[in-house]
């Protein structure tokens, strides 16, 4: 059984409050993250030293795609994410404010629908982002 990654690839609906391609990689990033944990999940349900069977292999080969398809996300909504805060930065932004911005970002795109609540990973991951970026800008 194959965890369906079609809705990933979807076409992502405009979103009026934040850029369309900020909102596209987000909603992109967050789908896909969630289904490299699935598969992830799935391959943690086998003992890979022992169970090595051919459904089992093919198991560890499509979560391996999986895994490929997040970071790929991940490095174009992280790209989104440095762009936004070099603008900030370049705005002469101070550190707390680039966050703070960032953070409303985030709230807006989870607003808009473009990101759901995740209790607050997604979020603190992206300020993570955003202080690496500032200090790599600065």
């Amino acid at each position: 059984m194959t965890v369906p990654h079609q809705r990933a690839i979807a076409e992502v609906a405009e979103y009026s409050l934040v850029p369309a391609t900020i909102a596209a990689a987000a909603t992109r990033y967050q789908r896909f993250r969630e289904i490299e944990q699935l598969h992830l999940e799935r391959m943690a349900r086998h003992n890979l030293l022992v169970d090595w069977t051919t459904e089992v292999r093919a198991i560890v080969l499509d979560a391996r795609e999986r895994i490929r398809e997040a970071r790929v996300a991940r490095e174009d909504f992280r790209r989104q994410v440095r762009e936004f805060v070099l603008a900030l930065r370049k705005a002469d932004k101070s550190l707390p404010s680039a966050l703070r911005h960032t953070r409303q970002m985030v709230q807006l795109l989870e607003t808009s629908g473009a990101l759901r609540n995740d209790g607050g990973w997604l979020e603190a991951e992206i300020l993570e982002w955003a202080i690496e970026e500032f200090e790599t800008i600065a």
